[in-house]
């Protein structure tokens, strides 16, 4: 939805605040000669990445790739140099691939399943693994991404509290009622605020 990438959805990508955090990350992980993973829900997110890094960025692999091209994509990028980046869609990225080359992970916004985020922050600590993986998830303040970390945040601690300890927490998500009133709220919130500022000026 719109609302989840909020931030992405500018005229020119330079001026997201997630796109300069993102590119700060990039840089850092250049100079310590690491190579950068970036998962979005959101194939358009993706494009616009890919876009701004053009030949230094690989992908995405989403899941109208075959398997083949994917590991044509991974190979490539284990052989890439340091600052090369490497995009997928976090439900196509996040199986069936052991992507080691990477020691950085970008998650481009809040997943409604946070298993999802497991399963992919896990393809970059496959075996072989030599260094240690740096995880940042990009939020941006007064949005979406904050109402959904608490709602996750709160199930989580419900399911901690009730569920049998042997069971995973697979079933701790936002779904799409639960989403579709926070959107709500979120417009809402916009309105109010947008309504105060005409007032004030």
């Amino acid at each position: 939805s719109d609302a989840r990438r909020v931030s992405w959805n500018v005229p020119n990508i330079e001026d997201s605040t997630k796109m300069k955090r993102l590119t700060e990350i990039v840089a850092e992980a250049k100079s310590d000669d690491r190579r950068i993973l970036i998962f979005s829900f959101f194939l358009d997110t993706l494009r616009k990445i890919s876009n701004f890094y053009g030949p230094r960025c690989i992908g995405p692999i989403t899941g109208a790739v075959d398997p083949a091209k994917r590991q044509e994509m991974v190979d490539e990028f284990k052989k890439s140099e340091a600052g090369t980046v490497l995009t997928a869609q976090i439900q196509a990225g996040g199986t069936g691939l052991n992507i080691q080359a990477a020691s950085v992970v970008i998650i481009c916004e809040p997943q409604l399943k946070p298993s999802a985020e497991t399963q992919a922050i896990g393809r970059a600590y496959r075996m072989g693994q030599s260094r240690s993986v740096l995880v940042h998830r990009l939020l941006a303040d007064e949005t979406l991404d904050e109402r959904m970390l608490e709602i996750l945040r709160v199930k989580q601690e419900q399911f901690d509290a009730f569920a049998d300890k042997s069971v995973a927490a697979e079933n701790v998500e936002i779904d799409d009622a639960t989403l579709g009133n926070l959107i709500e709220k979120e417009i809402e919130r916009i309105q109010e605020k947008n309504a105060a500022t005409a007032v004030a000026s």
